[in-house]
């Protein structure tokens, strides 16, 4: 029996190490803006931050440009395979690892080709949620993106050649508040995006929840007014 307690102990301990080891996905209910466009074939056009975010944005009509929410983890990856085809969609992006759900996007945005080489056919896509934590984060990437806490730039990278890790080592602290990240899928695939962090997203609790709390309250006077007649 000590024997069979030992080994349990042992495996939860391994079992712990490995959940700490393991980097955690970011997740949560993301409001997330799009936008489809022609970048022009400049590398420039397709930049990931916000100042081109908006002014594409705002530029685009509605059938190339939505918002909508997607609940799950920032985890989508479209390989280049056949090679130079780059047929995806921007929904095919988004479906690419079944990380999450999507609500809301329009089907005609959703159909739209995710892009093509030489900076033609580019997606910007803009995911923002609110987090009651402060926690560290890094972005694996192809092809560019910009982090902003609460507004200010936190970190980012324009224009990779291949998919790399941001930063190249370790990870950069987001302090909490509002997180936004602006992504550019540009010039062909793959189109990777991969985001570390323990966010918890500050959500307010539902009003089920509330109910529940007051119900527990109820019981807890009812009982001891029960104890009290008792005695």
């Amino acid at each position: 029996m000590k024997l069979i307690a030992l080994a349990a102990a042992a495996a939860l301990s391994l079992t712990t190490f490995a959940t700490h080891a393991q980097a955690a996905t970011l997740s949560g209910t993301f409001e997330v803006q799009v936008v489809n466009f022609n970048a022009g074939g400049s590398g420039n056009g397709a930049r990931a931050d916000r100042e081109n975010f908006d002014a594409r944005f705002a530029a685009a009509d509605d059938t190339h440009k939505d918002t909508f929410v997607y609940t799950g983890a920032l985890d989508f990856f479209v390989d280049n395979f056949p090679k130079d085809i780059d047929l995806e969609t921007v929904s095919d992006f988004l479906e690419s690892l079944n990380s999450g759900t999507v609500s809301g996007l329009d089907a005609g945005v959703a159909g739209l080709r995710l892009s093509n080489p030489t900076f033609q056919t580019t997606t910007l896509f803009s995911f923002t949620e609110v987090y009651a934590n402060a926690f560290d984060t890094s972005v694996t990437h192809d092809d560019g993106f910009t982090i902003y806490d609460d507004g200010e730039e936190l970190i980012g990278f324009a224009n990779p050649t291949g998919i790399r890790t941001t930063p190249k080592t370790g990870t950069v602290n987001f302090t909490g508040g509002e997180f936004n990240l602006i992504y550019a899928a540009a010039n062909g695939n793959p189109s990777k995006l991969f985001v570390e962090g323990d966010g918890v997203p500050a959500v307010p609790l539902p009003a089920s929840a509330f109910l529940l709390i007051g119900a527990m309250g109820g019981f807890g006077v009812a009982a001891r007014r029960k104890a009290r007649k008792a005695a």
